[in-house]
């Protein structure tokens, strides 16, 4: 906690700083008008922060969470899109006044040109025309991702193609979510949404792909209560991410067998349909699982002492997983993470960071296959990507 505290106190006063230099003090404002929007800047940004004391204990520390929770993280949202295309526009200026300042220090005295002063008044009014663009750009974009993110998931089908797949499991299904981040600004009522999508699917199997909530059990045991209706006639199955680590991996793992789903912590299960047998593992979060003793990923554990199989799949929440996955056998790894970037310009980022980012991959023999997350982390927004489920489908290839 103590390091996550330092690097959030970090950006945000970084962001103070920037916003209030390069969009708040060039404004035509008076000075108490000026300090007034650098306080309610730090206050929403610093503020936000609050809620890391708060315990939802009772519906008034409830209500308060929830309040500043959608108004912080919306906000931050907005600001991390509108910063994105500020520093677009700051720093190729910065770049030249540095070159130019570099070419005066490298001519001699007598050959620089008669030197004018910046037009200071021209310079603020651009700078004043350049952020209200760059406002009236974002704040539809910002809008867009919050109502994006929000509604219905979509049903994306992939097939599974598998060589040597029997007849009798070609067609099986497997309904995949993942990254639901029941929490802050997700609850209840949106995990009762994806419940009834995912029945309405059918499927033979329901699996989740980890970073089912962003809390404590205690505070959102309520919310998860929908996942208790999710059913398949193969069962309800469960890996855990780096967030059910940073929120008690243990009383979730509790918590989501009372729920009905059966977590796989590096370990397996053989599913026999009587037409076929599916082998399914499933393997702590490949870098918080080692923060816990005995809890450190492992699919060679997870494949370890299999009996005979017609296919493997594996449960791992981070796609990384899949180079451990394709070493131990696995035919398929199902895996979430990454959200796909989740919105503007970070679902371009991201590939700079991730090898795998969204949909399918084949790495070696090992079918790989990302979900985009049915939910969101922090901002809720989605810009270039979607909410999804994933409904997989086995087929002989």
């Amino acid at each position: 906690m103590g390091y996550w505290f330092i690097i959030v106190m970090t950006v945000s006063t970084l962001l103070v700083l920037y916003l209030g230099w390069r969009l708040i003090n060039p404004l035509p404002l008076g000075i108490k008008r000026k300090l007034t929007l650098w306080f309610l800047l730090a206050l929403i940004l610093f503020g936000h922060r609050l809620t890391w004391v708060l315990h939802r204990t009772n519906r008034y520390e409830l209500l308060a969470c929830d309040t500043i929770d959608w108004i912080g993280f919306t906000f931050l949202g907005f600001i991390s899109i509108l910063v994105v295309f500020m520093l677009a526009r700051d720093i190729p200026s910065l770049i030249g006044r540095m070159i130019a300042g570099v070419k005066r220090l490298c001519t001699r005295r007598s050959k620089l040109p008669y030197f004018i002063g910046p037009d200071r008044a021209r310079r603020r009014f651009l700078l004043n025309a350049s952020n209200g663009v760059i406002m009236a750009a974002v704040l539809p974009m910002a809008g867009f991702g919050v109502y994006n993110a929000r509604r219905k998931p979509s049903v994306l089908a992939n097939d599974l193609l598998l060589p040597g797949l029997p007849d009798g499991l070609d067609g099986f299904t497997i309904a995949q979510i993942s990254d639901t981040h029941i929490g802050p600004t997700i609850r209840g009522d949106w995990a009762r949404q994806v419940v009834a999508e995912v029945n309405a699917l059918s499927p033979d199997m329901i699996v989740h792909t980890g970073d089912m909530v962003d809390g404590a059990v205690d505070g959102l045991k309520a919310d998860v209560q929908p996942f208790g209706e999710l059913h398949a006639p193969h069962g309800v199955w469960f890996c855990t991410g780096n967030h059910e680590y940073y929120s008690g991996v243990f009383a979730w793992l509790d918590e989501a067998r009372r729920l009905g789903m059966r977590p796989l912590v590096n370990e397996h299960a053989l599913i026999d349909t009587g037409r076929g047998r599916i082998l399914l593992g499933g393997v702590t979060d490949l870098r918080m699982g080692g923060t816990v003793p005995g809890q450190a990923s492992s699919p060679a554990k997870a494949m370890a002492g299999a009996p005979d199989h017609d296919v493997s799949v594996l449960l791992a929440h981070e796609p990384n997983s899949v180079y451990a996955a394709a070493e131990a056998g696995f035919d398929v790894q199902l895996s979430g993470h990454t959200h796909g970037g989740q919105y503007f310009p970070y679902n371009y980022v991201i590939h700079l960071f991730q090898t795998f980012v969204k949909g399918p991959y084949l790495h070696e023999d090992t079918q790989l296959y990302v979900n985009m997350g049915t939910g969101y982390w922090g901002p809720p927004m989605r810009i270039g990507t979607r909410p999804e489920i994933t409904l997989h489908t086995l087929r002989k290839a």
